[in-house]
């Protein structure tokens, strides 16, 4: 990888660099000590190159293990060493916000998708499972139907992974019409729901203690493809 000279001559080195190697190895090992000593010395030093590849390892070796406030002082020191972030860098923050269960940071989650927006970084199906994720645990069920709004004016293309975030936060929060609206949804955007969909839905309805519409849905599971998606949706009243 070439050098590029930056401002602040302050560096991180490329993949393919021992200093790289070092970061992926400490993260792999959980030697996170380490690893954020290993990262400051670099910067400190000044013999390696910014580079975005290692700031997003970083925040995801720290992110991922819970270590929060260890991975927005990485992302401080990365940002003022001049890398700019990509969708990737935003994905792994709201992610690591929401599985870490820090609701008190959901400020901090909606401000970065504020961000991305006005910097004209488009929001990928990732960051959008990982708001609606974090809302749903939160309990915050008007927040989801913010992102849904969003996504009406949006040409973010969505998966069946995003649908059953959708179905998981709606279950949880008990808001079993909005829960049941989003096979309707699927149904519109052309997406046909799996057994992870019914799946989840089950076990909310059984939570909720909504026993009929569990065993419906079981009866509807147990038919083959051809015949369930032939009856379309079931009609839970």
């Amino acid at each position: 990888m070439k050098a590029v000279t930056t401002k602040s001559t302050i560096t991180i080195p490329p993949p393919n660099s021992s200093g790289a190697s070092a970061i992926r190895v400490h993260a792999k090992t959980v030697w996170f000590a380490e690893m954020e000593s290993t990262l400051l010395e670099m910067l400190r030093e000044g013999k390696c190159e910014p580079d975005v590849w290692t700031m997003n390892s970083t925040l995801r070796a720290f992110g991922s293990s819970g270590q929060i406030e260890t991975m927005e002082k990485c992302y401080e020191k990365f940002q003022s060493a001049g890398i700019e972030p990509n969708i990737k860098t935003f994905n792994i923050l709201l992610d690591s916000y929401g599985k870490a269960e820090k609701y008190e940071k959901m400020s901090a989650m909606e401000y970065l998708f504020r961000l991305m927006r006005s910097e004209r970084i488009k929001p990928s199906c990732v960051t959008l499972c990982s708001l609606v994720r974090a809302y749903g645990r939160a309990g915050k069920a008007e927040k989801i139907g913010g992102v849904l709004r969003f996504i009406e004016n949006s040409d973010v293309m969505l998966d069946i992974v995003f649908f059953n975030c959708l179905v998981d936060a709606y279950g949880r929060l008990g808001c079993f019409a909005e829960m049941k609206g989003v096979l309707e949804m699927m149904k519109k955007k052309g997406c046909k729901p799996d057994k992870i969909t019914y799946r989840t839905m089950i076990k909310a309805y059984k939570i909720g203690g909504m026993t009929s519409c569990a065993k419906e849905l079981q009866g509807l599971m147990r038919m083959p493809d051809e015949t369930r998606l032939e009856m379309g949706k079931p009609d839970f009243r």
